[in-house]
């Protein structure tokens, strides 16, 4: 049976410089994948890095979804815990992402929301939505001094928003058509999301 200092002198003996270098840094991010803190960094890191080449882009009005009334009187809470009806977001855009601290991919695009929330808040309206405990939430907020509104699921979320997976994000024409659905990290401070607002606030 090969010993483990047979095996190093092997590699050593037929890698040369540049390899060596590769499999170090394969080792040491493998191992520091394994432990939860780097992990959740390096993991926010390759999302952020990814997300830059992701716009949104509209769905052919044909494919567009339209809201039944059901969808309407999907209740959230509020920061403050007071209870919200969807109905209230009725008759202008609405920007409604659905996410969660511990997930990297939705860290990694929160910096991109709240720059597109600072430019198109007055007149679109912004929803982060978790089901995560509103204390959590609100530390990892202030810690980051992000000022996007979030609601906290407090029923259900309608047929039409079944994500199944987070970030999931959904663009609502005042009508009530979802013009964008995008999974993942998406670049939301970009031309393509001016466009979609453009488009839907002419």
């Amino acid at each position: 049976m090969t010993t483990l200092k047979e095996r190093l002198n092997r590699w050593k003996e037929t890698r040369n410089t540049g390899q060596k270098i590769g499999d170090v840094f394969f080792w040491v991010l493998l191992v520091l994948l394994i432990i939860p803190g780097p992990r959740k960094v390096i993991s926010t890191s390759i999302n952020r890095l990814a997300l830059h080449i992701k716009s949104p882009s509209m769905i052919p009005e044909e494919k567009q979804l339209s809201l039944d009334e059901d969808a309407y009187k999907w209740v959230l809470r509020s920061d403050e815990g007071e209870a919200v009806s969807f109905s209230q977001f009725r008759d202008k855009p609405v920007f409604l992402n659905f996410w969660a601290t511990w997930c990297p991919p939705c860290v990694a695009e929160l910096p991109e929301i709240q720059k597109a929330w600072e430019k198109h808040g007055s007149s679109v309206d912004f929803l982060l939505v978790t089901n995560q405990d509103p204390t959590v939430v609100k530390a990892f907020m202030e810690k980051h001094g992000y000022t996007v509104p979030v609601h906290y699921t407090a029923s259900p979320e309608p047929q039409a928003f079944d994500h199944g997976s987070i970030p999931t994000t959904y663009i609502l024409s005042p009508e009530g058509k979802i013009v964008v659905m995008k999974k993942g990290a998406v670049n939301w401070n970009s031309k393509g999301t001016d466009r979609v607002f453009d488009y839907l606030l002419r």
